[in-house]
C-alpha cells in the first residue's frame, strides 16, 4: 500500500483556490503546441486530467501524495485554448498523446476526473500503446448531469452556487471565491461559448459499445453521493470494462480527489502496488 500525505477536504479546495500561487507550471510549446502541467517525483508516470471546469490544482493532494512512490503530471487540457480548432474528444485525446510524446514519456497509467476521464478513455481505445492502466473517478462518457443544462442567460452566483453544491456531498465546500472564478466563465461570452461546445461534444461522445475494447488494469473511484454521474453509471462502467475494481467512497460527490482526497490516495495507491505486475506488458500503437 501506497501511504498518502494527510489532507482534508478543505485543505484540497483551499489548494485548489490557491490557483497554483506558489509554484509555477511547466511550459512548453513544440510544433506550435503549448503544454502546461505539473508533476512530483520520479518513477512510473501516472498522468492526471481534470473535468470541464476543473484544473491543474484539483490535483495538488493527488501529486504530493504519489510523489515520493511515482511520478504524478497534472496536465491542463486546452478546453479555453483558441488554437484548439476542432472540440471533440478525439482532438483532446490526441492532445494528450502528444504531450506524452513531447516530453518522451512512456505508456502511462491515465486518471480522470469528469471530462478528464472521459478523455483518458478515447486515448485508451484510439491509442492503447500510451495507457498501460486506467483509473476513473466520476467519469463522463456514458451518463453526466453537464452544469450547461437549463443554464440562464445571465447566470447569478446564486444560481452558479446552486449548481457547484450538486458536485459535492459537503455544500461547505463551495467557497464564495470559488464561485465567483466559475460565474466568470459562464458568464464571459468566449469561455461560455467553449464550455458548451465540450460539454455537447461529451454528451454526443458516448463510449458505452466500446468498453470492451478496453484491456488495461482498470480503477474506478466513484463518490457513493454522486449526484452528476451516479453510482448506477459506475456500475455500467464497472460491467463493461472486464476486470475493473469499483470502490466506493461514502459521503463523496463527483470529485473525489477534492473532497475526499485521502481515501482517494489511499485507494489508488493501493490499486497501483497491486496491479504493477499486469501493467506495462503493451506497445506503443
Amino acid at each position: 500500500m501506497t501511504d498518502s500525505l494527510p489532507m482534508s477536504a478543505r485543505q484540497a479546495v483551499a489548494a485548489a483556490e490557491a490557483r497554483l500561487a506558489f509554484e509555477e507550471a511547466n511550459v512548453i510549446a513544440p510544433t506550435h503546441t503549448r503544454f502546461r502541467w505539473l508533476e512530483r517525483g520520479d518513477g512510473e508516470p501516472v498522468l492526471l486530467l481534470h473535468g470541464l471546469l476543473g484544473g491543474l490544482d484539483h490535483w495538488e493532494s493527488a501529486l504530493d501524495a504519489l510523489g515520493p512512490y511515482r511520478r504524478p503530471i497534472a496536465l491542463e487540457l486546452p478546453i479555453f485554448d483558441p488554437d484548439l480548432t476542432e472540440v471533440s474528444l478525439p482532438a483532446l485525446a490526441d492532445y494528450v498523446r502528444r504531450f506524452m510524446e513531447a516530453i518522451e514519456l512512456p505508456p502511462a497509467v491515465v486518471c480522470g476526473n469528469s471530462l478528464g476521464g472521459h478523455v483518458a478513455l478515447e486515448l485508451a481505445l484510439t491509442h492503447p500503446g500510451w495507457v498501460d492502466g486506467l483509473i476513473l473517478t466520476g467519469s463522463s462518457g456514458l451518463f453526466e448531469r453537464s452544469f450547461t443544462q437549463r443554464v440562464p442567460h445571465q447566470p447569478t452566483r446564486a444560481y452558479v452556487r446552486e449548481r457547484m453544491e450538486e458536485i459535492f456531498y459537503d455544500p461547505a465546500l463551495v467557497t464564495p471565491e470559488w464561485v465567483e472564478s466559475i460565474r466568470r466563465i459562464v458568464t464571459t461570452r468566449r469561455t461560455a461559448l467553449r464550455v458548451l461546445q465540450v460539454a455537447r461534444a461529451a454528451k454526443r461522445h458516448n463510449v458505452e459499445e466500446r468498453l470492451s475494447q478496453i484491456r488495461v488494469p482498470t480503477l474506478l473511484v466513484w463518490g457513493k453521493d454522486d449526484r452528476i454521474t451516479p453510482t448506477d453509471i459506475a456500475e455500467r462502467f464497472h460491467a463493461r470494462i472486464r476486470g475493473s475494481q469499483l470502490v466506493y467512497l461514502p459521503n463523496c460527490g463527483h470529485a473525489p480527489m477534492l473532497e475526499c482526497p485521502e481515501a482517494f490516495n489511499a485507494a489508488v495507491g493501493e490499486w497501483l502496488v497491486e496491479t504493477r505486475a499486469r501493467r506495462g506488458a503493451g506497445g506503443r500503437s
